[in-house]
């Protein structure tokens, strides 16, 4: 019985008319049964590899941890072999090659597979230069939906001004028939943990626009809300309060989560998947994801307690900088119920989509006949 493809596959032409093809050995590592990363054989470059999963919990730190420690010393166990061809006359092919500066020489590679559950998987390919060090990261897509994603981000990084503070620059993009990719700098770093949250104010202070000011129903976010849930009783309350209210524009993420931001060893911060990045969008939106999405989908916070986090966010003194700053002080209480209908009825995210819904309907009622206060 022929067995499953591998989701890579379509990344990897085997025509004949691309050119002779090599035979590439590698060792794949599963995540609930489902093929994850493809490691190469050298042991330096399958322990960097790892780098491109930004483990979240205690538990997968120290699996990652351990895995890499145990590659570094030449051991493989819980990875299995496996081959694919790869034509570097190819069009991908080519692409990958000129991120290592290898002309047509196929460059040693780690692949990881994007979340599955979403219809718009992508696959990041870490590319390593002659010496094994890690000099890229090529983010391609095949289906429909990841074709359009990497559209998407391609088009916010060129669009995004020049030397903003976190925003990568884009080494290079591809679009041919059945795949698209973008080419980033490779960031070391890690995910940003407590100690690292000093450095989240100036980074998204530093995408607001306080030299003007906009009204929320201008923003493109508050109108793909409209059109999807302006029929809701509930967000037509929150509408209220904010329509018409003025506020200074920022760039806005769209998934501005510890998985998705690298902190260098010096700390700076490089944020990274911009396919929701807006560069005209609504401040705190982000402010608001880093610290609920870490709540709902690492920690586990029950709704209960989530609330009394909610109500000590607003109150903290980083916050009420941001507020100032962003011109949004005395309305944060409806532009995060706004935050949340988007993330429930636009961005329906795969996980974390019932736990939202709770935090929303226990806000409204907290916070029944007082928005403003």
């Amino acid at each position: 019985m022929k067995s499953d493809p591998y989701p890579w596959e379509a990344l990897f032409a085997t025509n004949e008319s691309h050119g002779p093809g090599v035979t590439v050995p590698m060792r794949l590592v599963r995540k609930q049964r489902r093929p994850f990363l493809l490691l190469p054989f050298q042991s330096r470059a399958a322990a960097a590899t790892l780098e491109l999963y930004p483990a979240q919990t205690a538990r997968a730190r120290v699996a990652r941890t351990l895995l890499r420690l145990a590659l570094r010393c030449g051991l493989a166990a819980g990875t299995e072999k496996v081959q694919f061809i790869f034509r570097p006359a190819s069009a991908f092919g080519q692409f990958i090659s000129r991120q290592a500066d290898r002309g047509g020489e196929f460059p040693v590679i780690g692949v990881l597979a994007g979340n599955a559950a979403t219809p718009g998987q992508r696959f990041l390919v870490l590319v390593f230069d002659k010496q094994l060090r890690p000099v890229a990261v090529v983010k391609a897509g095949t289906t429909g939906r990841a074709i359009e994603l990497v559209h998407v981000e391609s088009a916010f990084l060129s669009a995004a001004p020049a030397h903003t503070r976190g925003v990568p620059k884009l080494r290079g993009a591809l679009n041919v028939p059945g795949l698209s990719a973008l080419a980033l700098d490779f960031f070391p770093g890690h995910s940003p943990q407590p100690q690292d949250s000093p450095g989240l104010l100036p980074l998204l202070s530093s995408w607001v626009d306080a030299s003007r000011q906009v009204r929320v129903s201008e923003l493109s976010d508050w109108t793909r809300l409209k059109s999807v849930a302006g029929a809701s009783k509930e967000l037509g309350y929150v509408a209220t309060y904010l329509e018409g209210t003025r506020i200074c524009p920022a760039i806005c993420h769209g998934d501005f989560a510890p998985w998705n931001i690298k902190v260098s060893p010096r700390g700076d911060w490089t944020v990274l998947d911009w396919e929701r990045g807006q560069l005209i969008g609504m401040p705190a939106w982000d402010w608001f994801h880093y610290w609920l999405q870490q709540a709902m989908l690492v920690e586990r916070v029950p709704v209960s307690i989530l609330v009394g986090r909610v109500e000590s966010l607003l109150a903290s003194d980083p916050s009420k900088e941001y507020f100032g700053l962003a011109g949004i002080s005395g309305a944060e209480r409806p532009l995060l119920l706004a935050y949340l209908h988007h993330c429930i009825e636009v961005i329906k995210p795969s996980e974390g989509l019932s736990a939202t819904r709770d935090l929303l309907t226990a806000l409204q009622s907290r916070w029944a006949g007082r928005l403003g206060g």
